[in-house]
């Protein structure tokens, strides 16, 4: 290979940013028919951000980052607001409700941006229909499935629309589009619940889907000197899909229940490179067994395996295919003991798999804690906790692109030790707090 050529870039950025908005809106209804509303809605929102962005180069005379480079140097104002008003009908009926409606909105856009070299300005108006539906279906008072639709919108942003270069980093050059158009996107969501309380069997069902018109995605052009110039653009046949299901029943002999869940996902999106689309299609998939086990009122055990599948197809450069396999396994013991003492432990065995070499690591973390509730009505809390106590907590992750796919290792917060008191400030102490209700104090 041939050295064309060598630089090295030494900044500093410093952001100053500020951020006002509010949100008005007002419901009207009017009964109409026997068992139905006319509801009537109208709303605002404004919200006024700004930044200013000071870039200095690296003096080498003295050292230090004086050198203002007013190339990369911006004030920024955006200020976006939208009006909708609306109409629905809302039915109830002995088994079954619905709602049907629309809204029509409005959304004016205006970004400026400020620098030594070029000044933009953006004033962009969005005009859209968005309608919605709801229907539920109640089959008992333990058995319900209901329905969701609705339309709505996201804004491309200021630095999106702005045709100014950024050019922070040299060999990955960012511009925008202002003829970008607002993301419409038609929301779908499912529920269905199957509760047998005497029986203490459970299904539950969920899922979304997105499917988004005029989707802003990245389209990059990179030269023969590996320079990439990204542009955001507006395209369709960007969708997804999300689900997840789960069944619980009692095991009797084991005092406790068993639950199998899973959860999935399918996305399809797309990037373009060099004027040529890249589809890209992913899949992941999460199966779980979860057993919670009560062998007396005093202890309670969770157990619990679960696998995370992942799977990324590229139509354009099938060397970026990423696919990998992580597994997790939980245990966790709380136990009650005499005198208001309480011990809980935890332990997560995570074990990563076909991933790049060096980052197949197996992660164990172990917590632990004791504590003693004290003062009246068991208000107070002393407790001393050690988080990770192996010492070995590790964060593994995978980020792919159009030209990369990157596997990265984490050092986060490893072993330490914690001594807290807690108060509750709710009259019936810290058993409403451990159940998920009232207001605490800690001091740590």
């Amino acid at each position: 290979p041939i050295l064309l050529g060598k630089d090295t870039l030494n900044q500093q950025n410093i952001t100053h940013g500020s951020l006002q908005g509010y949100i008005a809106k007002a419901v009207y209804t009017e009964p109409i028919l026997k068992k139905s509303l006319l509801e009537f809605t109208v709303s605002k929102s404004y919200s006024n951000s700004s930044s200013e962005k000071t870039t200095n180069d690296y003096n080498k005379l003295d050292g230090k980052f004086n050198l203002k480079n007013d190339s990369l140097s911006n004030d920024f104002e955006n200020i976006y607001a939208y009006y909708t008003g609306g109409i629905r009908i809302r039915t109830q009926r002995q088994n079954y409700n619905f709602a049907v409606g629309f809204s029509y909105q409005q959304a004016i856009l205006e970004g400026t941006t400020t620098n030594a070299i070029k000044d933009s300005t953006i004033n962009k108006t969005f005009r859209n229909i968005l309608p919605n539906a709801r229907f539920q279906y109640n089959f008992s008072k333990f058995k319900t499935l209901s329905l969701n639709y609705a339309a709505s919108t996201n804004q491309p942003s200021v630095s999106q629309l702005q045709p100014i270069a950024d050019n922070s980093n040299p060999l990955n050059i960012k511009i925008g589009n202002p003829n970008l158009k607002q993301e419409y996107n038609h929301n779908i969501m499912g529920h269905l619940n199957l509760i047998s309380p005497y029986r203490n069997k459970n299904f539950f069902m969920y899922f979304t889907m997105q499917f988004t018109e005029n989707k802003i995605v990245n389209a990059d052009c990179v030269d023969q000197l590996g320079i990439n110039r990204t542009k955001p653009i507006n395209v369709n046949g960007v969708n997804n899909l999300n689900s997840e299901i789960s069944y619980s029943m009692p095991i009797h002999f084991l005092k406790g229940t068993v639950e199998l869940s899973n959860s999935g996902g399918i996305f399809k999106t797309k990037q373009f490179i060099n004027g040529s689309a890249n589809d890209i299609k992913t899949l992941s998939l999460g199966p779980k067994l979860r057993f919670d086990i009560n062998p007396t009122d005093k202890i309670n055990i969770d157990l619990s395996a679960g696998l995370n599948y992942f799977n990324s197809k590229n139509s354009l450069q099938p060397a970026l295919n990423s696919k990998y396999i992580s597994q997790n396994y939980d245990a966790s013991f709380d136990w009650e003991m005499p005198k208001r003492f309480f011990f809980s432990t935890d332990f997560n065995y995570m074990i990563n798999s076909q991933r790049a070499a060096g980052f197949n690591i197996n992660v164990p973390l172990w917590n632990m804690s004791i504590s003693k509730q004290m003062l009246k009505m068991n208000r107070g809390e002393l407790k001393l906790s050690v988080r990770d106590l192996l010492d070995k907590n590790i964060g593994i992750s995978r980020n792919t692109n159009n030209n990369y796919i990157e596997d990265s290792r984490v050092m986060t917060l490893r072993r330490f030790f914690l001594l807290s008191f807690t108060y509750s400030l709710n009259k019936t102490g810290l058993n409403n707090v451990r159940s998920g209700g009232g207001m605490r104090m800690i001091i740590k």
